[in-house]
């Protein structure tokens, strides 16, 4: 191992003298030397680094690289600093970059989509600002173009709609599946591109040209110089921010459009009238050159040997339409004036038929009982009515059906109310009373007359209404009406009652002799039930069983009740209704004969009968 020598016997060493101070100096440097071994550094402390001379020996000799690294940790302190620093030489290390390869380009890309991303989703706003220069005049651009090739599709369907040969287009137009209009304009339309420049945006110069087989033209390259300088005039004049400049430009028969790209644009001179799909096929053809040419376009330096594949696809825009023969005016053009005139007056003479046809349409409503028609016009295609309607008057949409009117056209708005006219007096008295098939009503001038035959009930009910009908109505005469009571019924009930059953002392059952009056009594009973029904009366007819005074009165009440069931089951099986029969037992207490003698008793055991008409 080395040994060195302390420190501090350098301590009183005399440093005045300049050669002294040299060799002390050489000394230093040799023990510094010594002491920056790896082994003394370890495991031996050195005093060297609190000796003052070896410091004042570092600042002399080290002064200049500490200041550079003093002010060097100064900019890496200080952030605005070292922005500063590293923005001066950022640029020529990312060009330096590019140039070399494009690994920093592919490092880069997924930052900068991550950024893009994350910013797109805090303010959507950002990229919106950004493309709407570019977007809004694209898009307006476009929608005008858009706008005249519909326009001028319009006017040349409408030019040839009305002739011989529009019909036949129209014929083509169907058998083909495209439309009248495409059809027309592939007829009619004449225009032909005779010249189509490619001129490169930045420099001016023409990088190609291409021209019909007999078309004239001058020099190509002046021309295009010449274009040049009227697109920058029109950008430096007007709009600087512009995306393109001239667009179309008309030159005595000539048309002149332009198509603009980012590094190149395209001129087309044309002569007539073309189609607005010629712009597409310009716009088509600029973008696949800059396309396939993208890098000879950006370091273009005047050399246009470069693009010599770029003739073909220029030849393509030189399209041409040629205009079709024309043969004259065809007779149809006569005839459709006259189909429509033809028209017009059946049109007219319908809707006049219509109008009669609806007049004598109100006049029949006017004339209708229980209808008043107070307005009425036409309106929207329809008829609308406006009036008064009693209920029970008829419907306006039957009287509608039988002038073969389309229910549809007509309109009826309707209020109600109660009519005074003796015809709907009558139905409305008819449908309140709902007479019986005996009864008829006759209108005599302002008088409902009534006639035939009903019952008490309905006739008294009758009376009531005809004592209510309001003054000024139609007046209710029931004078020719006769009651039922005293006809047909009051002859039945008269025979029934006056027909008892007799029976024996003490027995249940008729006495011999009595089957001949109980078939005459179920004879009438069942004439009852049907003429009751006819008419629609209600009748009752109870059977009222009696005893003699002989013996006691509970046992004679209840034999009475029995001899009354004998009589109403008697006559149930020869074809009496059981719901007109009732029943009931007097006992002795409503005899026939009140004596005491064995005949009046024999007439006090019977069957009584009594015929009530139900109220």
């Amino acid at each position: 191992m080395t040994k060195t020598r302390p420190v501090s016997q350098w301590e009183d060493v005399e440093t005045t003298d300049p050669v002294a101070n040299r060799k002390l100096l050489a000394n230093l440097l040799l023990e510094v030397a010594r002491c920056v071994d790896h082994e003394v550094a370890v495991k031996v402390p050195s005093a060297l680094d609190a000796d003052p001379r070896v410091e004042a020996l570092r600042h002399i000799l080290l002064e200049p690289e500490q200041a550079a690294l003093a002010r060097l940790q100064q900019k890496f302190d200080d952030p605005e600093q070292l922005a500063a620093a590293v923005g001066a030489v950022l640029p020529a290390a990312i060009a330096r970059a590019i140039s070399h390869d494009d690994r920093l380009g592919h490092e880069l890309a997924p930052v900068i989509e991550t950024a893009t991303q994350s910013s797109i989703r805090r303010d959507p706003r950002t990229l919106i600002n950004i493309l709407a220069p570019l977007m809004g005049p694209a898009i307006r651009k476009s929608v005008a173009e858009t706008l005249d090739g519909s326009l001028q599709s319009l006017n040349q369907a409408l030019k040839y709609s009305l002739s011989w040969q529009g019909l036949k287009w129209r014929m083509e137009a169907y058998r083909t599946g495209t439309s009248f209009a495409e059809v027309v304009l592939r007829h009619t339309l004449v225009f032909r591109v005779e010249h189509v420049f490619l001129i490169h945006r930045k420099t001016g110069l023409m990088l190609e040209h291409v021209a019909a087989e007999d078309a004239t033209t001058k020099d190509p390259q002046l021309v295009s110089g010449m274009l040049s300088a009227i697109q920058d005039f029109v950008r430096d004049s007007f709009d600087e921010s512009a995306l393109g400049g001239i667009d179309t430009l008309r030159l005595g028969e000539f048309l002149l459009w332009c198509e603009e790209g980012p590094l190149a644009f395209l001129a087309a001179v044309i002569r007539g009238n073309p189609p607005e799909s010629l712009h597409g096929v310009l716009r088509e053809t600029l973008d696949a050159i800059h396309a396939e040419n993208r890098t000879a376009l950006e370091n273009f330096d005047g050399d246009v040997a470069a693009f010599v594949d770029v003739r073909a696809p220029l030849e393509r825009c030189l399209a041409q339409q040629e205009k079709p023969t024309h043969k004259g005016t065809t007779p149809l053009l006569w005839l459709i004036p006259l189909a429509l005139l033809l028209a017009v007056g059946y049109w007219l003479t319908q809707r006049y038929l219509d109008g009669r046809a609806f007049e004598d349409y109100v006049q029949r409503l006017q004339a209708e009982p229980g209808i008043a028609v107070t307005t009425f016009e036409r309106k929207d295609g329809k008829w609308h009515l406006t009036g008064l309607r009693d209920p029970i008057a008829a419907d306006p949409k039957d009287i509608l059906g039988a002038l073969r009117i389309d229910p549809a056209h007509v309109v009826g708005n309707w209020e109600p109310y109660l009519a005074l006219h003796p015809a709907i007096a009558l139905k409305r008295i008819q449908a309140t009373l709902n007479p019986p098939p005996t009864v008829t009503f006759a209108l005599d001038g302002d008088t409902i007359r009534a006639s035939g035959t009903a019952g008490r009930r309905w006739i008294e009910k009758a009376r009531t209404l005809a004592t209510a009908l309001p003054p000024g109505s139609a007046q209710l005469d029931l004078t020719a009406l006769g009651d039922l009571q005293q006809g047909e019924i009051d002859r039945l009930r008269d025979a029934i009652q006056a027909r008892p059953v007799f029976f024996g002392y003490g027995d249940a059952l008729p006495v011999p002799g009595q089957e001949p009056i109980i078939e005459s009594l179920a004879a009438d009973l069942r004439e009852l039930a049907v003429v009751s029904r006819r008419l629609g009366v209600a009748v009752r007819v109870t059977l009222i069983g009696h005893a003699d005074a002989t013996g006691r009165d509970a046992p004679n009440l209840g034999l009475s009740l029995a001899r009354a069931e004998a009589v109403r089951s008697l006559l149930r099986k020869r074809g009496v209704d059981p719901e007109l029969l009732a029943v009931r037992g007097a006992g002795p207490l409503e005899p026939l004969n009140p004596g005491a003698t064995e005949q009046d008793r024999s007439l006090n055991r019977r069957v009584s009968f009594t015929v009530s008409i139900l109220e």
